[in-house]
């Protein structure tokens, strides 16, 4: 007794430890557990709130720029609005006024126009025939004019092109008189400058914030400006969102492996789409850093109340040690009784399982032999059946055997038929081959006759007659004897055919007379083998009933031995 006290004050320590730490670990794991299930919603709303002020940037800028595409609309249309120039354009296109004159007028009321608009280059205005004919400024190319349709009122959108390596916006806007009628064009040429200081302002943006702007042109995305990096060429990232900002779409890209996060829209009134991209670490930086400090504070506290509920579980876990040995003790004595008692049990459960086994197996083995009985039964039915079947295909074939043989007969007539008609049509032939050498010979003795006519002068005039009959008669005669060789020559390769035939036809019933043979003599072999297996089913059959009450008288044997252990 003495030395088991100490034992049990190290053993309930022990305990008291292990019950404190693990509660610690409880405590600490629920908190996490609650500290991101309140964390969570909280990070998605301020991850949007971020996504949102990066689509409000984007939307600002949109604005911009929008502003600057119609402020150059408005200063295209102001500039062709000038009654003077129009009114001599409208003379020029009538003939009332010479082009030098025109050119000199038009030329002073233009600069005045690209004198007032810092933003303008250059200025080329057309006539009613779509030719240039003012030219100011910056010249324009003939494949870089942006001219209207021809029942456009307002001025075109904005081209962004570029001319000996600088970049400009073509905008070309209708001339038309007060009734409305359009007498020419003019094509504006604005620099970039202000529109590049709009792109390239970066204020807001961070250190990876860009603002891209670009339009599509035959499958290409053609940016306006160079990116930040200095790059010329779009990401795949960020190629796609101005194909749908071009498209006509708002919204924002965040591809799972882009390092970017891209707000994009469209321009109104033109094919342009803008964008603002801005690294998702830079972008989402704010919010992480507010995350950590939420999480630290959390973590802190967490940590402060699992140190308090471990000081005021300390004396609690004492006293529930403390019971818990002397309940233990007194559990392992009533835990040597019951087992004492349970090998006991076992003991005999083992001897009814294995009675049990044993009988469950016979049951079985009875079950199987009742089955295969049943199938011997079965398989013999069947054996007689399939019996039945080969007799009858046996009668069948030798049926179709000798309808074979009888069919080879006719054949065989037919083909002796076709020969002497092919022995006939080359008498036939023959007899032609006279008949057209008596035709010839004809036809010289009435040429002969012919010549000694003319030899008698008036005295054989009518022989000549009869003699010119003759030789016609000789001709339809060689014809006729022609077409009838002709017609022979059918006949005979008509015949050559019928004879290839029957011979072909012969060999075929040859062979399905010899295959018919050789199917009888297989089924008479199926029927010997069907008559074994008819036998053996039989003799299976007869022995399972056996084996079968055998079982039945083994099972009672058993069954009758486990009711005396029962009674016992």
């Amino acid at each position: 007794m003495t030395d088991s006290t100490p034992n049990l004050k190290t053993h309930t320590k022990r305990l008291q430890s292990i019950l404190l730490f693990y509660s610690s670990i409880g405590i600490l794991l629920i908190s996490g557990l609650v500290a991101i299930a309140a964390i969570w919603p909280l990070y998605q709303e301020l991850r949007k709130s971020e996504e949102q002020s990066l689509e409000f940037s984007v939307s600002t800028r949109k604005l911009v720029v929008e502003q600057y595409i119609s402020k150059a609309q408005d200063v295209a249309v102001q500039i062709t609005s000038r009654t003077r120039a129009r009114q001599q354009l409208e003379a020029f296109n009538q003939g009332e006024v010479e082009l030098a004159d025109f050119v000199q007028v038009s030329q002073g009321i233009l600069r005045d126009a690209l004198q007032k608009s810092e933003d303008v280059v250059g200025i080329t205005r057309l006539d009613r025939n779509q030719q240039p004919r003012v030219s100011l400024g910056v010249e324009i190319p003939s494949r870089l004019f942006a001219i209207p349709a021809a029942s456009a009122e307002t001025a075109t959108s904005p081209q962004f092109v570029t001319l000996n390596s600088d970049a400009y916006l073509v905008v070309g806007a209708p001339i038309l008189n007060p009734q409305q009628e359009r007498v020419g064009t003019d094509i504006v040429l604005y620099s970039v400058q202000d529109l590049r200081q709009i792109v390239q302002d970066y204020s807001e943006l961070g250190e990876t914030g860009e603002m891209v702007l670009a339009s599509q042109r035959s499958g290409t995305m053609d940016l306006f400006f160079t990116l930040r990096d200095g790059d010329t060429t779009a990401s795949d990232a960020l190629q796609r969102a101005l194909e749908n900002a071009i498209a006509g779409n708002n919204g924002l890209l965040a591809l799972p492996n882009a390092e970017q996060v891209i707000a994009f829209a469209p321009v109104s009134n033109s094919d342009w789409g803008v964008a603002v991209a801005m690294d998702q670490q830079e972008l989402y930086e704010p919010l992480n850093q507010q995350l950590w400090r939420l999480g630290g504070i959390i973590i802190g506290l967490s940590i402060l109340g699992a140190g308090g509920i471990v000081l005021l579980m300390r004396p609690l876990t004492s006293r529930t040690v403390v019971q818990s040995e002397q309940l233990q003790q007194e559990m392992e004595d009533k835990a040597d009784l019951l087992e004492t008692k349970s090998r006991a049990l076992q003991q005999e459960t083992r001897k009814r399982e294995l009675i049990q086994s044993v009988l469950q197996q016979m049951e079985e083995l009875r079950g199987g032999a009742r089955q295969v009985a049943e199938f011997s039964r079965s398989a013999t039915d069947i054996s007689q059946e399939t019996l039945s079947w080969v007799q009858n295909g046996v009668g069948a074939i030798a049926q179709t055997q000798q309808e074979m043989q009888q069919l080879q007969e006719t054949v065989g007539q037919i083909a002796e038929q076709m020969e002497q008609l092919n022995e006939n049509t080359r008498q036939i032939s023959t007899i032609n081959d006279l008949v057209n050498e008596l035709a010839g010979q004809t036809n010289m003795l009435a040429l002969n006759a012919a010549v000694e006519a003319v030899r008698a002068g008036e005295q054989g005039k009518g022989f000549s007659v009869v003699a010119a009959e003759i030789r016609k008669l000789a001709d339809r005669s060689r014809e006729s004897v022609e077409q009838i060789n002709r017609q022979l020559g059918t006949i005979r390769e008509a015949i050559q055919s019928m004879l290839g035939t029957a011979e072909s036809g012969t060999q075929r019933v040859t062979t399905s007379n010899r295959i018919a043979t050789e199917t009888l003599e297989t089924l008479d072999k199926m029927r010997t083998s069907v008559d074994e297996v008819t036998r053996n089913s039989q003799e299976i059959s007869q022995a399972t009933q056996e084996q079968a009450a055998t079982i039945e008288q083994v099972v009672q044997t058993i069954s009758e031995i486990e009711t005396v252990n029962e009674s016992g």
